[in-house]
């Protein structure tokens, strides 16, 4: 399956919070409402090689990432989901980049709100690095970045699934903790995780029959 179809917009993703207090982020940009999970259906990319255990389906292509924000930058978010050759069994997994601007910063975790309960999300892996200007620039502090990814249940994921409303601007939220007690509040828009589902399901059906 290959995006037949390039969505041009940004994808909402965290708002930088003060330390100790979390930010509110409360909607879905206008046109990212708009998309509908067939549009991010027909825009993921899987990846099948035989000699791998499991084929891998994402919707990194499937949207524009990058986000300026009000003291940090999203970006090269996007869902995966690693479906077993010859079990069909998936592992869900959220890839979050965020740049923060001129502070330091660690992320140390990730929960969210599920069924009315706080859940800490599964780390897969942290990869967190500095990137400082150079001797001759104009001062300015060191932009720290995060790449978190973590993995989500599949009940999880059929929840946030089951949210999706045409052209609503509510965003499934997450939170990201750093070291010291801030945080950073993000969203993801339950279309792409709804399309992605879908999409799943289609290269499970097509493992089967193969």
């Amino acid at each position: 399956m290959r995006s037949r179809r390039a969505l041009a917009a940004a994808l909402a993703l965290g708002v930088l919070g003060s330390p100790g207090a979390a930010a509110a982020y409360e909607e879905l940009p206008r046109a990212l409402a708009r998309a509908t999970p067939d549009m991010f259906a027909q825009g993921v990319r899987v990846l099948d090689e035989p000699h791998e255990p499991y084929v891998q389906v994402s919707t990194r292509k499937a949207w524009s990432r990058g986000r300026r924000l009000q003291g940090a930058h999203a970006e090269d978010v996007h869902l995966r989901a690693m479906v077993d050759r010859q079990s069909g069994a998936v592992r869900w997994q959220v890839w979050h980049e965020l740049v923060v601007h001129d502070r330091p910063s660690e992320i140390i975790g990730v929960n969210y709100r599920v069924g009315g309960r706080t859940e800490q999300g599964r780390l897969v892996r942290i990869d967190q690095w500095d990137d400082c200007p150079g001797v001759d620039a104009i001062q300015r502090a060191c932009n720290r970045h995060a790449r978190v990814v973590f993995e989500l249940p599949g009940s999880v994921v059929e929840e946030i699934a089951a949210a999706y409303r045409a052209n609503s601007r509510e965003p499934w939220r997450l939170r990201f903790s750093e070291r010291g007690g801030g945080t950073v509040t993000g969203g993801l828009a339950p279309a792409e995780v709804a399309g992605l589902r879908d999409a799943v399901e289609h290269v499970r059906r097509g493992l089967q029959a193969g």
